[in-house]
């Protein structure tokens, strides 16, 4: 019978080192997530810059990078407020937002939670915190919706901006930005992250297993690593994926390290049942 116990003891984990998770104990820092790090922090830092825009590939880790970023956020100086879906019309979306910030009500028009919206971030401004709005999968905003940000860069008093919005999205939203003057024309920073290099993919896998609790996180054998990668092209969520099965594998033929044996056979196994749901 199939424990998970049992596969952590074999491979001396604590817990499961590749699951879907935001949690920032996993968090691979390299050498573009660093980048995006650093220029969200001082996009922030600087709240004079409007909109800033993040975009990567599915799976590349825009999600646990923000929430990596927001953990380092000095919360006596920042109110961040995250939308996990954008899309929805953007009235709907100021009153979710308003909902967190100023639960005493949200107003019904357009007009009235922008008002609302400009009271509450200056309040906010007055006490040194600056507002920062993340809109996540930013690519599903409507040309309308994107239009209607533009309201929310103008909420400024005495020459301070009162709030900064980060769009996080997949490629496709650059492309919807750049048809919209108005916003692609306020966005002051922007930064693409792309998948992993092979040395990264080694580190990343690495960098989990510790987490995990691997002492030295050395299970995948590098020929493994580089099955891994050329499957997975350097993305961190099917990096993942396959890296989970093949630990698996491993261990139930009780190998010593995943080798690339193991992974051919996941990989194999995939392509199989892959092919018969496409037949």
């Amino acid at each position: 019978m199939y424990h998970v116990t049992d596969l952590l003891a074999y491979w001396n984990l604590r817990e499961r080192p590749f699951e879907a998770t935001w949690d920032t104990r996993f968090y691979f820092q390299s050498r573009d997530h660093d980048e995006a790090l650093n220029r969200l922090a001082y996009l922030v830092a600087e709240r004079t810059m409007n909109i800033g825009m993040l975009t990567g590939e599915v799976g590349c880790g825009k999600t646990l990078t923000r929430a990596v970023f927001m953990a380092r956020l000095d919360a006596k100086q920042f109110a961040v407020i995250v939308q996990d879906t954008s899309a929805f019309p953007f009235k709907d979306l100021l009153g979710s937002v308003l909902q967190t910030l100023d639960p005493s009500g949200v107003g019904t028009t357009k007009f009235s939670r922008c008002d609302r919206l400009c009271k509450a971030a200056k309040r906010l401004s007055e006490e040194g915190r600056h507002l920062v709005l993340i809109f996540d999968e930013a690519q599903e905003m409507t040309p309308a919706t994107m239009n209607d940000l533009k309201m929310l860069t103008n909420l400024n008093g005495g020459g301070q901006n009162y709030l900064t919005i980060v769009l996080l999205g997949q490629p496709e939203l650059r492309s919807k930005v750049v048809k919209l003057p108005a916003i692609d024309q306020r966005i002051s920073l922007r930064f693409h992250l792309s998948p992993l290099n092979l040395t990264e993919a080694g580190a990343y896998l690495v960098h989990r297993l510790k987490a995990a609790g691997h002492p030295s996180g050395e299970v995948f054998a590098p020929e493994g690593v580089a099955q891994l990668f050329s499957a997975c092209h350097g993305v961190p969520r099917e990096l993942n994926r396959l890296a989970k099965l093949a630990l698996e594998v491993a261990w139930l033929r009780q190998m010593p390290q995943v080798s690339v044996e193991a992974v051919d056979m996941v990989i194999r196994d995939l392509s199989r049942h892959q092919n018969l749901c496409a037949a």
